[in-house]
């Protein structure tokens, strides 16, 4: 983003809430956040180590493209990881009739 006077600043709603308040951001934005960065870092095991031991948890992207969601979930089905790791490596879209339903 572009302060005011014409610098570039970095805002990430999963940093700590205070410095993205102070940039400008909303705190409720930051509420279950986790930054792609570190996430993408932990993935592939270099992920920061924080106060206290917790390490930063991996995350798993499908991209950008979702345009595969309407053969792997028509009508909007529910889904697990596991279909959609099945699907990227067969191309072969689970049964929806086998599919979990989500009871959130």
């Amino acid at each position: 983003m572009r302060r005011a006077d014409g610098g570039l600043d970095y805002r990430c709603s999963a940093e700590p809430v205070a410095a993205y308040v102070r940039k400008g951001g909303q705190a409720a934005d930051t509420a279950g956040r986790q930054c792609l960065c570190n996430g993408l870092l932990a993935t592939v095991r270099l992920g920061q180590r924080r106060p206290g031991g917790r390490e930063e948890p991996p995350l798993l992207t499908l991209g950008k493209d979702l345009g595969f969601l309407a053969a792997l979930a028509p009508k909007g089905a529910a889904y697990r990881a596991a279909d959609v790791v099945r699907w990227i490596g067969t191309g072969v879209e689970p049964p929806v009739e086998r599919l979990p339903t989500s009871s959130a």
